[in-house]
């Protein structure tokens, strides 16, 4: 099999099939709207796969399994999420409830369940138009890993992570080791038909393996999503050039930062408006951050207006949105930590959960949003307006960060047309000067979109004015009656 992988490899570079060719495609991730899901702490589906389950300890394993995620199928999808990226499901040591301490990567953590839960987790999630990815974690295994012993060659080095001290390195630029990969990645789609991966990689990674492991999984269905999460830049660099879609720490980071505190500008955020934008995932908090909400409380702000106006900017601009289970109830752990709480999804109203599907539905039925470009229309302090623009549709997007009400000037709307807000049914028309003119009261955001100004709906004005000139009228008969009994 591994040389199989190598001489399929050798082939498609000889054929000249490498990742470039996937460049000049409408990349299919591009629409996509991720959820991300940490097993162990999600749902608690089936309490026969709950061996060693300790809620009190937040190290050990807590119950969340492949059941509950099925479980949870329809709330996802009323949410407006396209994709579900699940955290490693891999074989992990017994440190490893969140997936990331792997020693076996062709068999699945007991914990969650069976390889027919994931069968059947793709099959369900299939039926609601979902696609299913997977976590897989190069930069690391497990102490645990039989390698150590087995194959001590296939280590490199060590390195110090957020998942622990002095972890193993595979030395992926040794064709027996990547092609290992390789085979275990195809292993996964073999056996339970996933959409892809997630793969996590790092200033380590050779960009050989890179290119070639995402040209491999393509090669066996060119409808495969890959991912790539990475913090290192040329790394970011190599993965764009390649048109794989790259998780963004950076701009997530700075994005977080401007829209915890209202009165921020959002210009930080104009200069990442690139042509490479479209190949961004982006977030507002995730496994390996604190989370949002809390951000936004430690500036006294109401976490609630502000994952509105951050989920307007994030489901609006060049880019596949990425939710962390439990920020549509605005989680909070307290903590300037990241969040593995069990997932909260009982509490809290469901005002941002509407927000959110009206989000999605809107970015689903225009495709300026995900495919076309964007411009600066004006940036009026905490004002922000910009426009996508795609094979002639034109949408605006308004965000008013700031702590007072704010206005922006438009002239380049067509002649005979308005604006139609799509978040709060505000119609703006042209006014006398030629202009158009649109406000926002202080933290808030709205969604245009141009259609035919058909002005006054004079049967609709004539129909209130009947039934308002009926009411008042029976209101003084009545009264002129009241009187005369008194009398």
């Amino acid at each position: 099999m591994k040389k199989n992988i190598t001489l399929i490899l050798s082939l498609l570079v000889f054929l000249g099939l490498t990742t470039s060719v996937y460049a000049d495609e409408d990349s299919n991730w591009k629409d996509e709207t991720v959820y991300y899901i940490l097993v162990d702490r999600f749902v608690n589906g089936d309490s026969e796969n709950d061996y060693n389950i300790d809620i009190n300890d937040a190290s050990s394993f807590h119950g969340g399994d492949i059941q509950g995620i099925i479980n949870r199928l329809d709330y996802i999808k009323e949410l407006g999420f396209t994709t579900i990226n699940l955290s490693p499901i891999m074989s992990n040591d017994p440190k490893g409830y969140h997936g990331f301490l792997i020693d076996d990567f062709q068999k699945i953590n007991e914990q969650f369940g069976t390889m027919e839960d994931v069968r059947e987790l793709v099959r369900q999630a299939r039926d609601r138009d979902l696609k299913v990815i997977l976590d897989f974690v190069v930069t690391h295994v497990s102490e645990e890993h039989s390698w150590l012993t087995s194959n001590p060659t296939w280590i490199e080095d060590n390195k110090d992570l957020i998942w622990g001290d002095a972890l193993p390195t595979p030395a992926l630029d040794k064709p027996v080791v990547s092609d290992y990969f390789m085979e275990s990645a195809s292993y996964w789609i073999n056996q339970t038909d996933v959409d892809g991966y997630r793969l996590y990689i790092d200033s380590s990674t050779p960009n050989q393996f890179i290119s070639d492991f995402a040209t491999y999984i393509k090669s066996q269905d060119s409808n495969l999503i890959v991912f790539t999460d990475t913090s290192d830049q040329m790394v970011i660099d190599h993965a764009v050039a390649s048109n794989e879609m790259v998780i963004n720490h950076e701009v997530s980071q700075v994005m977080s930062t401007v829209f915890s505190k209202s009165g921020n500008s959002l210009e930080p955020l104009v200069e990442f408006w690139d042509g490479q934008n479209n190949q961004r995932g982006l977030y507002m908090d995730s496994l390996v951050t604190p989370r949002f909400t809390r951000e936004a409380v430690k500036q006294g702000e109401n976490p609630l207006t502000r994952w509105k106006l951050a989920l307007t900017y994030l489901y609006t601009i060049p880019g596949t949105p990425i939710i962390y289970q439990g920020s549509e109830t605005t989680m909070d752990n307290g903590m300037d930590a990241p969040d593995h709480r069990m997932a909260q999804l009982n509490s809290g109203d469901e005002e941002l959960k509407n927000y959110m599907e009206q989000l999605a539905a809107i970015r689903k039925q225009f495709p300026a949003i995900t495919k076309g470009d964007i411009e600066l229309v004006e940036n009026n302090d905490g004002m922000t307006m910009f426009k996508r623009t795609f094979e002639g549709e034109t949408i605006y997007v308004a965000i008013n960060n700031d702590t007072e009400t704010k206005t922006i000037t438009l002239s380049d709307v067509p002649e005979g047309m308005q604006l139609t807000g799509l978040l709060q049914d505000n119609i703006v028309r042209k006014q006398q000067d030629g202009v158009f003119k649109i406000a926002l009261e202080r933290e808030t955001a709205d969604i245009f979109m141009i259609e035919e100004d058909t002005g006054i709906n004079w049967l609709f004005v004539s129909f209130v004015v009947l039934v308002l000139g009926g009411f008042v009228t029976s209101v003084v008969i009545l009264s002129r009656k009241s009187k005369k009994q008194e009398k």
